[in-house]
């Protein structure tokens, strides 16, 4: 697969902007990456360039991978905002807390199919 990448990209609004398309705070984000929310807010400012690594920290954290970060081209088009939140609160879970929710979404969908 060829990954496309502009030769203006952005890192700090790349991340804002990722951020907001998951719904969370810059608190909210920073917590789960295990950064300051001031870093954080320095980043998305362009004032501050994160490494890799704490580049890959906020990436998992919103449930993006690094290609998909710095692709131009959109990794999931058909998925709304919403569930794109549910799918980041998952990323990072086992294989076995997954299969967990899914137990559980199932069971509500089915309820919610039946009301």
């Amino acid at each position: 697969m060829v990954m496309k990448m502009d030769s203006n990209f952005n890192v700090g609004n790349r991340v804002r902007d990722l951020r907001i398309e998951h719904g969370l705070s810059q608190e909210q984000l920073a917590f789960s990456a295990e950064i300051t929310p001031s870093y954080l807010g320095q980043i998305e400012r362009n004032l501050k360039s994160p490494t890799i690594r704490t580049l890959e920290k906020i990436c998992l954290s919103m449930g993006v991978s690094l290609a998909e970060f710095f692709s131009t081209s959109p990794a999931t088009p058909d998925l709304d905002p919403i569930s794109k939140q549910v799918v980041s609160q998952i990323y990072n879970r086992s294989d076995e807390q997954k299969l967990h929710i899914l137990g559980m979404v199932k069971e509500i969908t089915r309820y919610l199919d039946h009301s």
